[in-house]
C-alpha cells in the first residue's frame, strides 16, 4: 500500500512540473530587455568594474594621508670565541675563551607620507573618478546594443507571426477552393482532374504553414537565447507592441521629419554613449600624459617619523627608546630613458584616441546617412507594395469568377493566390523592416530608449 502511495505521489510530481514547463509563457519586450540586462555576463562584469573604480578612488583618498606600520620582532644571538691570541696593531694580545647568548627584542611604530609629488597623487583620485564615469558610460552603451538587438529579435518573432497568419488563411482558402471544385464535379461543371490539381495546392499550401511555424519556433527561440531566458520553457510575444496600423502619410511625417543628416548627426555627437566614451577616455589619456609629465618634472618630498623600543627582554623593551623623524627628497635625475619612455607612450595613446575620434564621427556620419537613405527606401517599398495588393486582391477575384463561369484556369487561380499571399507577406515584412529602422535611427542618434 505505501509503495502505490509512493508511486501516485511520483507520477502526480511527475505530471505537475510537466504541465508546468509546457505551459506557454508570454514575454513582453520590456520583460525581455529586463531579463537580458539582468543575467547578461558583460553588464555584471561591468558592474564588478564600477566597484573596483570606487575602491580605486577610495585607496587615492587614502594615499594622501600617512600610513601607519607596526612591526616588532626577536633575535637571539651566539658568540662563541676560542681562547688565543689576536694582533692588534702588530702587536699579539690573549684572549680568553668565551659563549655568550644575547636576546634582542623590538617594537616598532613608522609612519610615511607623500608630501609633494607635482600633485600627482590628486591627479591620480580624479583620474579614478573618470574611470569610474568611464565605465558608467560603458555600461549604459552596452545596454543600448542589448535593447536594440532584444527589439531586432521580437520583431522577427512578430513578422513570422504575420507569415504564419498570412499563410494559414492562404491555406484556408486552398481547402474552401477544394470543396468547391467537389461540388462543381458532382454537378458535372468541372473534371476530377481539377480536384486532383487543387488538392496539390492545398499540399503546398500546408507545407508552406508548416514552414512558417518552423521558422516561427526558431525565432522564438533566438529570442529567448538573447533575453538570457531558459530554453527549455514555450514562449510566445505580445503582438501589440507595436503599431502597424499606422497610414502612409503619418510614415510620409516621420520621414520628413528625420531626413535632415547633419541634424542628426548633431543630436548623436549629444547622446551617443560609443561617442561620449570616446571623448572620456581622450580625457584620460590626457591626464595620463600630465602625470607622466609631472613623474619627469618633479621631485618627490616624503616625511616620516618612527619610534623604536627595545631590550634585552620583553620587560625591558622601555630601557631603550629611539624616535626619528625627517624629510626626504628624491629626484629622477636620470633612470636609463623609463620615465621619458612613459611620457612618449602616453602621448602616442593620446594621439591614436584623437585619430580614433575623427574616425566614430566619420562612421556616425555614415551610419545616420544609411539609415535616412533605408527608410526612405522602406516608404517607396511600402507606397508601391500597397498599389501591388490591391491589384493582385482584385487579380484573384477575376481569376475565381472567370474559373466559374468556366472562362479561366485554375492555374490562374494558383498563380494570383501566390502572389497574392507574397504581396501580403511582403507588405508586412516592409511594416515591421520601417519599425525596426525608425529604432535603429533612434540607435544611431543614442536616442533610444533603456527600460
Amino acid at each position: 500500500m505505501i509503495i502505490k502511495y509512493l508511486l501516485l505521489h511520483i507520477l502526480f510530481l511527475i505530471y505537475f512540473f510537466t504541465s508546468i514547463y509546457s505551459q506557454t509563457i508570454e514575454i513582453t519586450l520590456n520583460d525581455a530587455i529586463r531579463n537580458a540586462y539582468n543575467e547578461d555576463p558583460n553588464i555584471k562584469k561591468l558592474i564588478y568594474q564600477l566597484e573596483l573604480n570606487e575602491s580605486n578612488i577610495k585607496t587615492g583618498y587614502g594615499n594622501l594621508f600617512p600610513d601607519l606600520k607596526l612591526s616588532s620582532g626577536w633575535t637571539r644571538t651566539n658568540q662563541a670565541i676560542d681562547a688565543g691570541t689576536i694582533n692588534i696593531n702588530g702587536v699579539n694580545v690573549p684572549v680568553s675563551a668565551r659563549n655568550e647568548t644575547t636576546n634582542n627584542f623590538s617594537l616598532s611604530l613608522r609612519s610615511d607620507v607623500t608630501l609633494f609629488n607635482g600633485f600627482v597623487n590628486y591627479d591620480r583620485i580624479e583620474l579614478n573618478r573618470k574611470q569610474k564615469t568611464l565605465t558608467l558610460i560603458q555600461l549604459e552603451k552596452y545596454r543600448q546594443d542589448i535593447t536594440l538587438k532584444i527589439i531586432s529579435s521580437y520583431i522577427t518573432v512578430l513578422k513570422n507571426i504575420q507569415i504564419v497568419k498570412i499563410n494559414e488563411a492562404t491555406y484556408e482558402d486552398s481547402r474552401v477552393q477544394l470543396d468547391k471544385i467537389k461540388k462543381f464535379v458532382e454537378v458535372g461543371k468541372k473534371t476530377l482532374s481539377d480536384v486532383y490539381r487543387q488538392d496539390v495546392i492545398v499540399a503546398q499550401n500546408e507545407l508552406a504553414v508548416e514552414q512558417a511555424k518552423n521558422n516561427l519556433e526558431k525565432s522564438l527561440a533566438d529570442l529567448a537565447f538573447d533575453a538570457k531566458l531558459s530554453l527549455s520553457r514555450n514562449y510566445t510575444v505580445n503582438n501589440d507592441e507595436f503599431n502597424t496600423e499606422t497610414d502612409l502619410q503619418a510614415l510620409i511625417n516621420y520621414v520628413d521629419l528625420n531626413s535632415d543628416v547633419s541634424k542628426l548627426v548633431e543630436n548623436a555627437l549629444k547622446n551617443r554613449y560609443d561617442y561620449k566614451s570616446s571623448l572620456k577616455n581622450l580625457d584620460i589619456l590626457s591626464d595620463n600624459l600630465e602625470i607622466a609629465k609631472s613623474n619627469i618634472i618633479f621631485p618627490t618630498i616624503s616625511g616620516f617619523g618612527a619610534y623604536t623600543l627595545s631590550g634585552d627582554k620583553i620587560g625591558n623593551l622601555t630601557n631603550q627608546r629611539v624616535f626619528t623623524i625627517g624629510i626626504s627628497l628624491n629626484y629622477p635625475i636620470f633612470q636609463g630613458f623609463s620615465l621619458d619612455n612613459q611620457r612618449q607612450l602616453a602621448e602616442i595613446n593620446l594621439k591614436s584616441a584623437e585619430e580614433d575620434l575623427k574616425n566614430l564621427k566619420n562612421q556616425i556620419e555614415l551610419d545616420i546617412k544609411k539609415a535616412v537613405l533605408d527608410m526612405k527606401s522602406l516608404l517607396k517599398q511600402i507606397e508601391i507594395v500597397d498599389r501591388n495588393l490591391k491589384n493582385a486582391e482584385q487579380d484573384l477575384l477575376l481569376a475565381e469568377e472567370s474559373y466559374r463561369v468556366g472562362l479561366g484556369t485554375l492555374l490562374e487561380i494558383n498563380t494570383a493566390a501566390i502572389n497574392l499571399n507574397n504581396i501580403r507577406i511582403n507588405k508586412s515584412n516592409l511594416i515591421y523592416n520601417f519599425i525596426l529602422a525608425q529604432k535603429q535611427l533612434e540607435y544611431y542618434q543614442g536616442l533610444l530608449k533603456i527600460n
